[in-house]
């Protein structure tokens, strides 16, 4: 491929431990990725990899930084399918490493949107820098690779980024984050005399000066842009390590409102037992009366027959803790056989779960052995499948996804956002309907919601329902304890 009037060549080049550990040419890259070479450095890891052309000067004039995943034998993901040819033709402009502003495709500046996620942000940190290591990598492993240096090679032309462009400043011996420039210091010029009492011309601006000023505002251009990457580079790992906490945030939040339910269930349940358990003795107490009453009453009929009174009251005391040993008895038969019936239960439901799950897995390898035949035609014909979720945008699904989003869209759609199936389903039912879904003496409130954009931003109980219906929610769970 080439940009302008100068030949480029193609190659790619694997980050490591403290560098670059291969660098190969574009079509060695091109077997790597058809499962004809491995890379058992990389076994069962995800590497970070640049895509790098080089015009004939050994200089750097496009990059894209992207991930590549191995599996344990070291051989490359057949799903990968990044267009870094033509992510590079229509890439932003990056820094410069010797032959002007380079084109640039990262996570934070990516010109096809859903290819992001497999991009990679450069690291700009001194003693670390990508940039560093990719131009060094090109001047000490070119000739290895077969790259030759000429002299007599032209110059790029730079390309047109929208804007004039000033010509290219001599390259740095090492790229470092910039540091703000300080405006040049002008030396006064001496008014010319005037000669023969005629009016003074205006001096001719100073060369030097005016070459001076040229050079300090193309390097102040070129710090500006070097800290808007920086600066969106940071945000983009920022953000990502917010919505990785959110997510473990929900997962946690949803274990706790779970448990909490089921405290509240204990609690109910409980309660409900300890008010069986009161209209029981009341109800005990009031027989046990009536028969003192009962007692009462023959001792007054019979008051000379005190050995009959006191006949009859352990007749009444025995008899009374008959019934109640009787009545023990029986409570304790139904709740062994209740207990049994529920043995019973959970062993008939995990047999026909048993049963259900063989059914489907003979049913899966039957459509299987169908679709997999199908998606591998798919695949060597280089077709892809991306489908669009609200808050997710375009997903790219590889092959190897495809059954399971077919199995479950909403899932791998949540998945992507970085929530729960439960958390994007009910921000999906509040996405396209923003009401309050509180329900106010038997009737949904129905009040209007601002509606949230994000997934990850949503949480159920609070951002779809109304600040009325919020404060009467929190009066109820505080009743709800006592």
């Amino acid at each position: 491929m080439s940009y302008g009037s100068g030949s480029e060549s193609e190659i790619v080049l694997f980050f490591g431990v403290g560098g670059i550990s291969h660098a190969l040419l574009y079509s060695d890259f091109e077997a790597v990725l058809d499962g004809v070479v491995g890379m058992q450095e990389f076994a069962g890891q995800q590497a970070k990899a640049a895509y790098v052309t080089v015009n004939g000067r050994m200089q750097v004039t496009g990059m894209v930084l992207f991930y590549l995943a191995f599996d344990e034998r070291g051989v490359a993901d057949r799903s990968w399918n990044i267009p870094l040819r033509a992510m590079a033709d229509k890439a932003d402009r990056g820094p410069d490493l010797g032959a002007g502003a380079i084109r640039l495709a990262c996570r934070s500046q990516c010109p096809i949107s859903w290819h992001q996620n497999s991009l990679a942000d450069p690291n700009m940190r001194p003693g670390e820098n990508d940039f560093v290591l990719v131009r060094d990598a090109v001047l000490e492993r070119g000739h290895k690779l077969g790259l030759s240096f000429s002299e007599a090679a032209e110059a790029p032309i730079p390309p047109n980024w929208g804007m004039p462009v000033a010509p290219a400043a001599p390259a740095v011996p090492a790229y470092t984050p910039p540091a703000a420039v300080a405006p040049p210091v002008l030396q006064p010029i001496a008014a010319p005399p005037a000669w023969g009492g005629g009016a003074a011309q205006a001096p001719a601006a100073d060369p030097a000066v005016v070459e001076q000023l040229r050079e300090e505002r193309i390097k102040l251009a070129r710090s500006i842009k070097d800290l808007r990457l920086q600066i969106a580079t940071m945000e983009t790992q920022y953000n990502d390590e917010i919505a990785q906490l959110n997510y473990a945030f929900q997962q946690k939040e949803e274990i706790f409102n779970s448990q909490l339910e089921k405290l509240l269930g204990q609690f109910k349940s409980l309660k409900q037992q300890n008010t069986a358990l009161r209209e029981q003795a009341s109800a005990q107490r009031a027989q046990i009366e009536s028969l003192q009453e009962a007692l009462e009453r023959q001792a007054h009929e019979a008051a000379s027959g005190q050995s009959q009174l006191e006949e009859l009251r352990r007749q009444a005391e025995v008899e009374m803790n008959q019934r109640l040993e009787e009545e023990s008895a029986r409570l304790r038969e139904e709740i062994h056989v209740r207990e049994m019936d529920l043995i019973n239960r959970d062993d008939l439901i995990d047999q026909l779960r048993e049963e259900i799950t063989e059914l489907r897995k003979s049913h899966a390898v039957s459509q299987d052995a169908g679709a997999d035949r199908l998606l591998e035609k798919l695949e060597k014909l280089g077709v892809n499948f991306i489908a669009f979720h609200p808050g997710a945008g375009h997903i790219s699904i590889p092959f190897k996804n495809v059954q399971r989003y077919v199995d479950n869209p909403q899932a791998y759609a949540a998945e992507k956002c970085l929530v729960t199936e439960d958390r994007y389903r009910a921000w999906l039912a509040h996405y396209e309907n923003p009401v309050c879904t509180a329900v106010r003496a038997g009737v949904p409130c129905q009040a209007r919601l601002i509606r949230v954009d994000t997934p990850s931003k949503f949480k159920p109980g609070d951002s779809d329902t109304c600040p009325k219906c919020q404060g009467d929610k929190n009066i109820a769970n505080v009743l709800a304890f006592r």
